[in-house]
């Protein structure tokens, strides 16, 4: 009997020879050695913008394009830094390394960070200097667990995502991003082949040879839905590119490496190392997020962000009415002055843009309405650069002066420092302290060249810049005096509120789904599996507010997300109870007619190294299983899971930006904001985990979803979508700590 099972293992060992005594191509597995490094530069989707028109910068020159808004590329430098680790029973990794039957399996763990030499300039991402572990099982090339830190706002924040479920073909923590990193691998080993592999979930991996020792693989974002697109190479020590609907990465050489080396003449030191096992101790566990925990089924639940994150309510800034720069009340500012010239072109561009909306590039008006858009844009720069040149002139040139709280020209106009727009009043008072490397006064021109539009959609806003405020920065309650020249001039809390929601407009955020802008797009590509799977994850795992564009529809409303109710009633009709080979454990596959433990243990062997089964006659591929095997437990096994459906109603609380520019919350958002009820069927496996699901009604639902998750930058740094206005010298300006840890 000992030999017989020797003799078992010793086949298993070989890789489990089917009954044709040839092996197929062997799954891809990576194999690094202690020290190795590559590089990956990344770029990311940022929230969309809430206008239709192309951004340019004043010298006309194209900013951005309409639709996708990328950043510019990150570089990060993976590095291994644990190969081959046995971790002991008291090593905090120990768990992530338990296989089945309790065997101890090594652990690879890889560094990454973003080296300032490849890196020239500081980002939202770059500023926070972040440090992020990633810890493989060697045996399933498979994340055990992903351990971030970064800067924020004088402190070190540790974020810990783990996963102990790593004997499925499937990985929540491999299949999703949870941090900036490019972290997607598929979700098993790849094969030099053509085809698809129907994952014991249910889901897919597509694989595709691409000549050498490249294959295309593409397989489902496991936490927020959608396509993750990748190319596995044999050669190369991780994905050689890699593109999903929110961000793109490719593996970089040594040549490209070395040219960006140019911008340092040294080599920097590595990041100083984190403990990031201590760190295991809190992290969430990934696993929980896609599954339907039992407390939530047939009952009604309440979710809610942590109190300190409560988003507050505020005004959207309506594009229309260009508020940040010609005020929110009719006291007057110095840039009404030119009011009179720009609004009639202005409002030109806006019906050529929205006519542009409608054209394709092969019909007949398209070009004509091009470049009528291009001529009135280049008139508006013209007279933008123009006059707001001309106030900083007048200011070095005494003709405009400011004293005992009042700007005065010669020609006989002035204006009370204290009812000067927000940005009219920033920029005087940047002035002030001598900032006009940059002319100051080129925030508002930049504003009404890119966000005012008197003629355009009434929806347009800056209700993404204040989501993103609402939730990063405490609310604003309190006016705060500024000293401009001998004057004490009072920022009031809503000039503070809408000079933060125009300075987060574009802040780094992790976006999912995409926005719906025309018939023929995918209405539904924020699906309820992956809205289910987000509120869980953060909402009521991490107690963190999310960002939901609330109508499925072309128009963007972006409102911050802060609780819900779930109320979630089981519809499961009765289904034959088969055996999943794909999933049944040893004392399963053992109770089958004619299996017993030798056989159960090599089928769960075969599947762990070469993948599920496709169809239940595969399983003659595993050593001794025959024929007359199968046909006696042919009845009686599967190869998919049997399914269990919900019907859910998610009644969602939000912030509103529906307030006007004064509102002052009572502290919290409850009595002025609004819920939204959407209604979906869920469907998943026995044990609950999330497998797909449908909109009751197609139009009535979330576009997209998104969680900002740094400020735009620190204060000693520039970063916002407005050059102009820059967050650092905004925070040292108003002398006041809003930001959340």
């Amino acid at each position: 009997m000992l030999f017989f099972r020797v003799f078992v293992l010793f086949f298993v060992g070989l890789g489990l020879l089917g009954c044709a005594g040839e092996e197929p191509d062997a799954p891809h597995q990576y194999s690094w050695s202690l020290g190795e490094t590559w590089h990956v530069g990344a770029r990311y989707k940022i929230p969309n913008l809430r206008t239709e028109s192309v951004a340019v910068g004043l010298d006309g020159e194209v900013v951005d394009t309409v639709g996708e808004h990328w950043s510019d590329q990150v570089v990060w430098t993976y590095q291994v830094v644990e190969s081959g680790l046995v971790p002991t029973d008291s090593d905090p990794l120990y768990p992530y390394a338990l296989g089945r039957k309790n065997r101890v399996k090594s652990l690879s763990v890889v560094r990454a960070h973003v080296d300032p030499s490849l890196n020239p300039g500081v980002t939202e991402i770059s500023g926070t200097a972040p440090v992020i572990y990633l810890v493989f099982r060697e045996d399933r090339a498979r994340l055990a667990a992903v351990l971030s830190f970064s800067d924020n706002g004088g402190s070190r924040i540790e974020k810990a995502y783990s996963s102990k479920q790593l004997d499925t073909s499937w990985s929540v923590l491999s299949q999703s991003m949870l941090t900036p990193l490019p972290t997607y691998l598929p979700p098993h080993g790849v094969k030099k082949t053509n085809g698809t592999l129907l994952l014991e979930n249910g889901s897919t991996m597509d694989m595709s040879l691409a000549g050498g020792n490249g294959v295309d693989v593409r397989f489902s974002d496991e936490l927020a839905g959608g396509d993750v697109n990748l190319r596995v190479d044999f050669d190369s020590p991780w994905p050689t590119w890699l593109e999903t609907e929110s961000m793109e990465a490719n593996l970089l050489d040594e040549n490209t490496i070395l040219a960006y080396r140019t911008y340092s003449d040294t080599l920097p030191a590595p990041p100083e190392d984190q403990d990031y096992r201590a760190a295991l101790a809190n992290a969430v566990d990934i696993d929980v997020a896609v599954q339907l925990q039992d407390e939530l089924i047939d009952t009604r639940t309440s979710i809610s962000a942590d109190e300190k994150y409560l988003p507050w309510n505020g005004s959207w800034w309506p594009q229309s009415k260009g508020a940040l720069v010609f005020g929110y009340h009719d006291k007057g500012t110095f840039s009404d002055r030119i009011r009179e010239t720009i609004d009639p072109v202005r409002t030109r561009m806006d019906a050529s843009s929205a006519a542009l909306q409608d054209l394709e590039p092969s019909d007949e008006d398209y070009e004509s309405t091009v470049a009528s858009y291009r001529e009135d844009q280049q008139a508006l720069v013209d007279a933008l650069v123009s006059f707001y040149d001309t106030i900083l002139k007048d200011l070095d040139g005494g003709r405009l002066t400011y004293g005992d709280g009042t700007l005065t020209h010669v020609d006989g106009w002035s204006y009370k420092l204290d009812d000067l727009s927000p940005m009219d009043k920033t920029a005087l008072a940047l002035y002030d302290r001598g900032e006009t490397t940059n002319n100051p006064f080129y925030m508002a021109a930049w504003e009404i060249l890119n966000h005012y539009s008197p003629g355009g959609g009434s929806w347009w806003g800056h209700c993404n810049g204040w989501a993103a405020a609402a939730i990063l920065m405490d609310e604003p309650t309190e006016d705060v005096s500024v000293n401009i020249g001998n004057s004490g001039v009072q920022f009031t809390a809503a000039d503070l509120k809408g000079l933060l929601s125009e300075s987060h407009y574009s802040t780094y955020s992790r976006f999912y789904g995409s926005r719906y802008y025309k018939e023929g797009d995918d209405i539904s590509d924020l699906n309820p599996a992956a809205f289910h799977k987000l509120m869980s994850f953060y909402l009521m795992e991490q107690q963190i507010p999310m960002v939901f564009d609330t109508d499925s529809g072309e128009q963007v409303w972006n409102f911050p997300a802060y609780g819900a109710d779930l109320d979630v009633v089981e519809t499961t009709v009765a289904q034959d109870r088969l055996v999943n080979i794909n999933t049944a454990t040893e004392e399963e596959l053992d109770a089958l007619p004619g299996i017993g433990p030798s056989r159960a243990a090599a089928i769960i062997d075969h599947r762990e190294y070469w993948g599920p089964f496709q169809s239940t006659d595969e399983v003659v591929n595993v050593w001794g299983v025959g024929s007359r095997t199968l046909a006696g437990i042919q009845d009686l096994i599967s190869v998919t899971s049997a399914q269990r459906t919900f019907d859910v109603t998610a009644v969602v609380a939000f912030a509103t930006d529906g307030v006007d520019e004064e509102h002052i919350d009572d502290g919290h958002p409850g009595p002025h904001g609004f819920t939204k009820t959407w209604k979906y069927t869920l469907v998943t496996d026995p044990a609950g985990v999330v497998v797909e699901g449908t909109w009751e009604d197609e139009a009535e639902h979330p576009d997209f979803a998104w969680v900002p998750f740094d400020n735009p930058t620190f204060v000693s740094n520039d970063s916002s979508e407005n050059p102009f206005l820059s967050y650092g010298s905004l925070l040292n300006l108003v002398g006041t700590d809003l930001e959340r840890r």
